[in-house]
């Protein structure tokens, strides 16, 4: 595989190179699926880019002795951190790897059409996250309205140095991951980095192929919110709510959420970020009836092609496109945060692709937010 693939040429079976996020996303733009265009800088063109020097000045950060006191050993980790994240970024990409960007931002203008005004968003793409035992989605960054090549290669430079930031180091030594120290400390992640169109998003949001609070199999649940989805996936709104019933088809259950901002594009600066929501929209649903049950289906049957297994799909609809060609996927991944509530994989089922979750008890149960968002927005296995 070259240092830089367009999202076409990208498979499933690609996850050890651009990370399962991407690989993903490939495969379904090779099923036929609708999903942003884009390219993948790959793990191995990443891997080693770093002169011997900042290499040396890693190692030397993170073998060093660390200080005893739980509150002080969280500052040094958040020090050390900072200063690593800010060599990575300081340091430029190789001569190659830039043209191989350069030119895959081409191709990627032209297939969109938008020579001149083409923005993207610059994700972050593991080749570790989305284990059985927890999901390290999240641990790393994205960033949305990126524009220009030049800015792109700064923007995959630090989806790379977010590998260090204090909480991605610590929630690997908490979860499984290599933690900081070693013999090679700068291969703590393998990280891809992938480039996709951005989509105008009217609205976006998540959809979970089980009740992620109950472990209810019959049932699809969708969150979202006006705009970008940065809003609903970091826990910044409490966002619209639908049940759908899986078997009919049919809207369960619908809450209009507590909507006061939402992630868009800034027209001075042209990037996305946090803003108050208009007035007209804080008590209005992000989604139409018709919508929410797309979404379920499309999500449902994602997870028939993932063997099974429940889903975690982000979804986006875009503005002034009819629908259902407005409704655009921008990932899936394992749903990890019911499995891991409930035990060890043998439990679960995870290992051999299928899992085998008890209805539950008849009534609905209140609803817990504390417990919906350690579950959900800030992935705590086991709440």
């Amino acid at each position: 595989m070259t240092d830089v693939v367009d999202l076409g040429d990208i498979r499933g079976a690609d996850a050890g190179q651009v990370g399962p996020k991407m690989a993903r996303l490939g495969q379904l733009a090779a099923d036929g699926w609708r999903v942003p265009d884009g390219y993948a800088v790959t793990a191995a063109a990443l891997d080693g880019w770093l002169p011997a020097p900042a290499r040396a000045e890693l190692a030397r950060l993170f073998t060093g002795p660390a200080t005893g006191h739980r509150d002080a050993g969280h500052r040094e980790l958040a020090e050390r951190a900072a200063r690593a994240r800010a060599l990575v970024e300081s340091q430029p990409l190789p001569a190659q790897l830039q043209d191989a960007v350069a030119a895959a931002h081409a191709r990627l203008a032209a297939r969109t059409g938008r020579q001149d005004a083409l923005r993207v968003a610059v994700r972050s793409s593991a080749v570790s996250e989305d284990g059985h035992a927890a999901s390290f989605a999240g641990q790393y960054e994205t960033y949305l309205g990126v524009s220009g090549v030049d800015d792109v290669l700064r923007h995959v430079r630090k989806c790379w140095a977010s590998g260090f930031s204090a909480h991605a180091l610590s929630y690997r030594r908490r979860f499984g991951g290599p933690g900081p120290a070693g013999t090679e400390p700068v291969r703590v992640h393998d990280l891809a980095v992938g480039v996709l169109e951005l989509v105008d998003a009217r609205s976006a949001g998540v959809a979970f192929t089980l009740d992620p609070v109950t472990g209810d199999r019959g049932v699809c649940v969708v969150e979202g919110n006006w705009g970008f989805g940065e809003s609903v996936v970091n826990g910044h709104v409490t966002p619209d709510h639908w049940t759908v019933d899986r078997a009919a088809g049919q809207v369960r259950t619908a809450r209009v959420g507590t909507k006061l901002t939402w992630a868009a594009v800034n027209p001075a600066s042209g990037r996305v970020g946090l803003s108050p929501l208009p007035d007209d929209l804080v008590g209005a649903a992000c989604l139409t009836d018709d919508e929410v049950r797309y979404i379920c289906e499309r999500a449902t049957a994602i997870e028939a092609a993932a063997g099974g297994v429940p889903q975690d799909v982000e979804w986006t609809v875009a503005r002034g496109l009819p629908f259902p060609d407005s409704v655009y996927f921008l990932q899936h991944r394992p749903e990890t945060t019911w499995s891991a509530s409930r035990g060890s994989s043998s439990e679960t089922g995870a290992e051999s692709g299928s899992v085998t979750i008890p209805a539950p008890a008849t009534g609905e149960p209140a609803f817990d937010p504390v417990r919906y968002a350690l579950r959900n927005v800030f992935k705590v296995p086991g709440t």
